[in-house]
């Protein structure tokens, strides 16, 4: 377990709030936090997944709160009135105590001491106050995975397909840098010549995989780059998409091997060089969770299979030249039937 995550909804009869907010952090180490809340005449249009996976859930944190904000200016003022009481309730306390504490009773799975450490941390805002809580222990895999899952989702809506197949990307390795979201930078602060640790994700040229296997024959599987590389950054050049930006990346993997990469520029990335040791080191341990981290991003890439519905069509019933001749003397009868009373009713 590198991360602790923890996610909770509180509501306050007495204060009228309904809120929703987390606590991440490396393991034993500091949490950082975040929380909003609206009135409860407006609990019915904040809803967020206590149980969706990290990525998932920090975008719709981000995305909900803005809205509120934005929407419900008074949110906003609530909101910071709450931050501002968590933040001297943690410091008092201790932030790094409860750092210990959360990763303490993430990893036994005890959702109870979860919920009893948070409600302890609002007792002083609201007596009474009801909390639910899901948490969830995280490594630099899932991390990684979900990131460039939550960007592949977003890939088409932000209109980047031309970018990594300009000419001079074409043939080039793709790669997904490690993503650290507490000890990490963002790629504007990196300089031309910084080591970078990623990860190969996909190979099309099958001479430069061959290539890449006999250079890092610890790092490859049979079919694919399994435990993370170091590289130098070479090129990074900003680029618009239609909602956000990126940085498209190129990599020099050595041997005249230049990889590329597209990051959104609000993720955080590894920069220490021990953290990607001791990283390399705990994948090397456990390489079989990092493949199926591995399959879930490839997998992300395919489009959903749409399920083509047939028409149905119904069976051809097939009429033979007696039927017809019956039908016809049927007609006969009916028309005769007719004439003989229009006939009655001229009398």
């Amino acid at each position: 377990m590198d991360f602790y995550f923890v996610t909770y909804r509180l509501k306050s009869r007495i204060t009228a709030e309904f809120g929703i907010g987390f606590f991440f952090g490396k393991s034993n180490d500091v949490p950082e936090y975040d929380v909003f809340v609206v009135p409860t005449r407006l609990a019915n249009q904040l809803v967020i997944d206590l149980r969706a996976d990290y990525g998932s859930f920090m975008k719709a944190f981000t995305q909900q709160k803005n809205r509120f904000f934005s929407q419900y200016p008074e949110t906003d003022d609530m909101s910071r009135e709450i931050l501002n009481y968590l933040r001297g309730t943690i410091n008092r306390r201790g932030p790094q105590l409860l750092g210990a504490e959360l990763t303490a009773a993430v990893r036994d799975n005890d959702e109870e001491l979860v919920m009893y450490i948070v409600q302890e941390l609002f007792k002083e805002w609201a007596p009474k106050i009801e909390v639910d809580v899901a948490c969830k222990q995280l490594s630099y895999e899932d991390i990684s995975a979900e990131s460039y899952m939550q960007f592949w989702e977003d890939f088409e809506a932000e209109g980047l397909g031309e970018v990594m197949t300009r000419a001079d990307l074409a043939d080039l390795p793709e790669i997904f840098p490690l993503v650290d979201p507490v000890m990490g930078k963002p790629l504007s602060e990196f300089d031309l010549g910084d080591m970078v640790f990623f990860l190969i994700l996909s190979v099309k040229n099958k001479d430069k995989l061959e290539r890449l296997k006999q250079m890092y024959p610890k790092h490859f599987s049979e079919t694919r780059n399994v435990v993370p590389i170091s590289g130098t950054l070479v090129a990074k050049e900003l680029v618009k998409g239609k909602k956000g930006e990126y940085y498209l990346i190129k990599v020099d993997l050595g041997e005249g091997l230049v990889g590329k990469g597209l990051v959104p520029k609000s993720v955080k990335v590894m920069a220490d060089y021990s953290r990607f040791q001791e990283k390399v080191s705990s994948v090397a341990r456990g390489q079989q969770n990092w493949e199926q981290k591995l399959n879930e991003m490839l997998n992300s890439e395919k489009p959903k299979q749409i399920e083509r519905v047939e028409p149905k069509v119904s069976s051809t019933v097939k009429v033979g030249s007696g039927d017809f001749l019956i039908a016809f003397l049927i007609t006969l009868l009916i028309i005769g039937i007719l004439l003989i009373a229009s006939y009655f009713f001229m009398l």
